[in-house]
């Protein structure tokens, strides 16, 4: 499936999910190699405060996704349909997304056109190599003002980092010893 059909696929599955009162977290499609084709995979959350997604959960959400999906004609071809929460590795894609985990820490992987994008000193590359800049950083999610991420980030320092320039991003979950 092409972004500009994923973006229109999000545009009408978001609003549905939000007015059941859940926050959409992430959208994928994947093609699968079995007889069920490929797997539309909507991942929602609950907002803060109110406790973590369970089995119930995703039953109605799906059920609600798969009817509108249906009326709308919006998927072609044999899909799953798959409603899961965004687990301890929760995807992070815009400022509010870090913005609720402030204080915790994260792994982001940055585009490597990054341009808007305060790296910090080491992600230059040297004169004379071919190696490009720095795009792996992990640390603590410090602030968030729009959408620049201000984190803390191991071996280099303080980062400012554009969601848009992000290609993936999520959180570390610390396991206590």
């Amino acid at each position: 499936m092409k972004p500009t059909e994923l973006q229109a696929l999000e545009q009408l599955i978001r609003p549905a999910v939000e007015g059941q009162g859940y926050e959409y977290v992430d959208l994928s499609w994947s093609r699968g190699a079995g007889k069920g084709g490929a797997v539309l995979r909507i991942t929602i959350d609950r907002p803060i405060g109110q406790g973590h997604v369970s089995h119930s959960d995703c039953v109605r959400v799906s059920r609600e996704v798969s009817a509108l999906l249906d009326v709308h004609d919006a998927v072609p071809g044999r899909y799953q349909l798959e409603i899961s929460s965004p687990g301890v590795d929760r995807p992070l894609k815009r400022g509010v997304d870090f913005l609720r985990f402030i204080g915790q820490r994260a792994k982001v992987r940055m585009r490597p056109d990054a341009t808007k994008s305060s790296l910090g000193s080491v992600a230059a590359p040297p004169p004379d190599s071919k190696v490009g800049p720095r795009r792996m950083f992990s640390g603590v999610i410090e602030a968030v003002d729009g959408e620049l991420v201000h984190m803390q980030a191991d071996g280099v320092g303080k980062v400012a980092l554009h969601t848009a320039e992000m290609e993936k991003a999520n959180l570390l979950f610390a396991f206590n010893a």
